[in-house]
């Protein structure tokens, strides 16, 4: 059955950018006592260097999906999991779209802001701009910033 437009929740859309940090990924070490004196690089340092790099490594909207997950599930518990109905919309692996209740945008900032590493790399999640349509989210990647 269909909810009328009056009873559905209002969503926020928002803009994001995926920086990630490729010199300071490392593999985990099977039996280590100590994992950070055994840890390898994955990937050279980029030229443009550091944290605020764009993302070079093929990060699926699978990876970004499970790390929103988890981290919504440790920062926000179930119940505050479900009142913010965070999903991901579109995602090419440097930048996506995450939607959100309209009550609740501050909380999935929170979240997005607690994602500090995926499959192995250290990343970051910079929240671009919030809007209450898709179309206007979209606006924030044709934007220089």
């Amino acid at each position: 059955m269909r909810l009328l437009p009056s009873l559905r929740g209002r969503k926020r859309y928002l803009a994001f950018r995926m920086l990630l940090d490729d010199a300071n990924a490392v593999t985990p070490v099977k039996n280590s006592p100590s994992r950070a004196s055994t840890a390898k690089p994955l990937m050279p340092r980029p030229a443009d260097g550091g944290i605020d790099a764009p993302c070079r490594g093929a990060l699926s909207r699978r990876d970004l999906t499970f790390e929103l997950d988890r981290s919504s599930q440790s920062l926000l518990g179930d119940a505050g999991s479900s009142e913010c109905d965070i999903r991901v919309l579109s995602f090419d692996g440097t930048e996506g779209i995450v939607s959100c209740m309209h009550r609740e945008t501050a909380r999935t900032r929170a979240v997005l802001a607690t994602i500090y590493e995926i499959r192995n790399r250290r990343a970051s999640v910079r929240v671009i701009g919030v809007s209450g349509t898709v179309k206007g989210a979209k606006r924030f990647f044709s934007e220089k910033r």
